[in-house]
């Protein structure tokens, strides 16, 4: 059988250590580690760029720098595996044993800095050199090693191959099985125990050819291990590290196919988190739905068919049936998940006054977007009561496109409102949106509301006819009421209206108004 120097010329037999060229067995032993290894690869920049996301929100920005440092430091990793000339299999296996105690332990690593440091960036950078260093130089150092039975052309076509199929694989299973179902602690110790299960393969099969490979194997053993025993506490790690992220004890906690879902109570305080962002508290929730759904329901002509886009968790859903004309409520929210929530977790029930089980409510598990597509009735009242717009996934729904659909859906003398974050701290953020739907619509009004547990915060109410007031409001309202709604009409001398870009899907410059804000925020000013 040829040895290295054969097909080497240029290496120093001296370098090779006596390796020889791997049987069409090792070659396929190899190509289903590159397999599994560049699907690993894969999830780990998913896993961060998801917890990242999760953790301080601007998922595009994330995501994009996430995978921009993984690409450069692998890049880093690819130049350093011309450095080591001799015993490519062992350096292999030791790259794979460290590169699955690093990715296995990445998320608690940096959930713990998240929570009990301001120094969440400089680790995530770190993390990401560390994996992204060492998944670099794997995938040449098999390279060559494969490359010895097949030829070049071959061996790389085939490794190339390999590579790409195993990274389609683990963008279908992260997004659809992983984070669902394993959250980003235990999903991250699985992928790390994979790396060294496959440590473990490579070591048993080569065991004959290897030096010292019981060292190998036993390090690797110890490795599976130590991840096996970390992963037992994964629900008391992600207890303490999430009773550091929220100031209330946990009533429930759930990853979801879309987003992290928390519950928190203290007192009488329930309240709700979606990837860590408030969406309401119950001391005050009322501040927020009552002008979200009774400002349009009063002004439309029309009240039989109310559509809300968001709001699984039924409190808008219960201000809407205040209304006795009200005869149907579709409620269109995208995560199972939420809506679930809405109908079974007891004190949110409560809350809600078990809003989701009137008949007259109908829930819909969909696609906002792809819903409005479909055909189907006209609304006289149609409500958006959806995060703030800090991912392109939500921004789109805050655009010109997407509110066309809206009106089309409209009925005659029908009004709609969204929510549109907070006029002080989102300023540009809450004009954008008031821009965007001013050139979809007849007639626009910003509405105001000061709530304590958010501070001041804003909605755009818009109609394809002038606002006329058509109804009085419920008796049992404690906000906005007969006497006072024409409060939440007023412009705040310090915050007059401005005319910005119009929110449009191929830019979604309201994404930039947004982070900007936050940005301001963070720092301050």
């Amino acid at each position: 059988m040829p040895s290295l120097a054969d097909n080497n010329p240029d290496l120093d037999p001296a370098e090779l250590n006596d390796e020889i060229a791997p049987t069409l067995a090792d070659q396929r032993l190899l190509l289903f580690s590159i397999f599994i290894i560049a699907g690993c690869s894969l999830i780990y920049e998913l896993l961060i760029s998801s917890l990242s996301t999760y953790l301080l929100g601007s998922g595009v920005v994330h995501y994009s720098v996430t995978i921009g440092l993984f690409l450069f430091f692998m890049g880093v990793g690819a130049w350093l595996a011309q450095y080591r000339r001799t015993n490519l299999l062992v350096a292999f296996i030791q790259i794979e044993i460290a590169l699955g105690l690093i990715g296995g332990l990445s998320a608690v690593i940096l959930y713990a800095v998240y929570a009990w440091s301001q120094y969440y960036y400089p680790a995530m950078l770190i993390v990401i050199a560390l994996i992204s260093i060492l998944v670099g130089m794997e995938i040449p150092l098999l390279t060559r090693v494969i490359e010895q039975g097949r030829g070049i052309r071959q061996g790389l076509s085939d490794v190339l191959a390999t590579d790409y199929v195993g990274a389609l694989l683990a963008s279908l299973l992260f997004p659809f099985v992983l984070l669902p179902y394993f959250g980003h602690l235990l999903t991250a110790f699985s992928i790390g125990a994979v790396n060294l299960l496959v440590a473990l393969l490579v070591v048993l099969h080569f065991r004959k050819r290897l030096k010292k490979p019981y060292l190998l194997l036993s390090s690797a053993v110890l490795a599976v291990a130590a991840l096996v025993l970390a992963s037992t506490f994964t629900q008391t790690f992600t207890g303490i590290l999430e009773r550091s992220l929220y100031q209330d004890p946990f009533v429930f906690s759930t990853q979801s196919k879309y987003q992290k879902i928390v519950v928190t109570e203290r007192g009488r305080d329930l309240r709700l988190f979606l990837n860590g962002s408030l969406q309401f508290s119950s001391l005050d929730e009322y501040r927020y739905h009552e002008p979200l759904v009774h400002l349009p329901a009063t002004h439309s002509r029309d009240l039989e068919r109310v559509l809300i886009i968001g709001g699984g968790d039924g409190l808008a859903a219960r201000e809407t049936l205040r209304y006795p004309s009200v005869k149907e409520v579709a409620l269109v929210d995208l995560d199972p998940e939420v809506t679930n929530l809405g109908r079974d977790l007891e004190k949110l029930k409560v809350l809600n006054n078990a809003a989701l089980f009137d008949p007259r409510v109908t829930v819909y598990n969909d696609d906002a977007w792809r819903w409005l597509e479909k055909d189907g009735d006209l609304f006289n009242v149609i409500i958006i009561d959806l995060p703030d717009p800090d991912t392109a996934d939500i921004a789109r729904l805050y655009t010109v496109e997407f509110y066309k659909k809206v009106a089309r859906r409209l009925s005659v003398g029908g009004v709609m409102i969204t929510q549109a974050s907070s006029p002080w701290l989102q300023r540009n953020a809450f004009w954008c949106v008031a821009s965007t739907l001013d050139s979809v619509f007849e007639s626009t009004q910003a509405v105001y509301s000061n709530i304590p547990s958010f501070g001041p915060w804003g909605y755009v109410m818009a109609s394809n006819l002038p606002f006329n007031q058509q109804r009085q409001f419920p008796a049992a309202t404690r906000y906005v009421t007969e006497e006072n709604w024409k409060f939440t009409l007023q412009h705040p001398n310090d915050l007059p209206p401005l005319t910005l870009t119009v929110n449009k899907l191929q830019t979604l410059p309201l994404m930039q108004y947004y982070a900007e804000g936050y940005e301001a925020l963070q720092n301050g000013e």
